[in-house]
């Protein structure tokens, strides 16, 4: 069924306006970091070898503690200007906008 295209930004926009309640990304906070020398769970797949224990966080590289930190909401994406903000943030709303535009597809595909 073909659709015009305000009614498909209408569509759209209000598939982009539902929230969703699965959050996009979760972490540990890093005050629950694992005490150095605690045994990895699920890394102990190999024979005959030891289970891989964790180290003191200096021993890490600098971008393992940027894995902590909560990514960039949509809300927070949209505010932002496209100068002002990364590659890495413009990646990010591009593909949460072509999410949103997936999933309204999908409802108007099924509709």
């Amino acid at each position: 069924k073909m659709v015009g295209p305000l009614v498909r930004r209408r569509l759209l926009a209000a598939a982009s306006a539902v929230p969703t309640h699965r959050p996009l990304h979760t972490t540990a906070p890093a005050s629950l970091a694992m005490k150095p020398g605690t045994p990895i769970p699920g890394l102990n797949f190999m024979k005959n070898k030891e289970a891989p224990v964790s180290l003191p966080r200096s021993e890490y590289p600098e971008w393992v503690s940027d894995l902590a930190k909560p990514m960039v909401t949509l809300a927070e994406l949209r505010r932002m200007t496209w100068e002002d903000s990364t590659d890495r943030d413009k990646m990010r709303y591009l593909k949460l906008t072509r999410r949103i535009r997936i999933k309204g597809n999908n409802v108007e595909a099924g509709a």
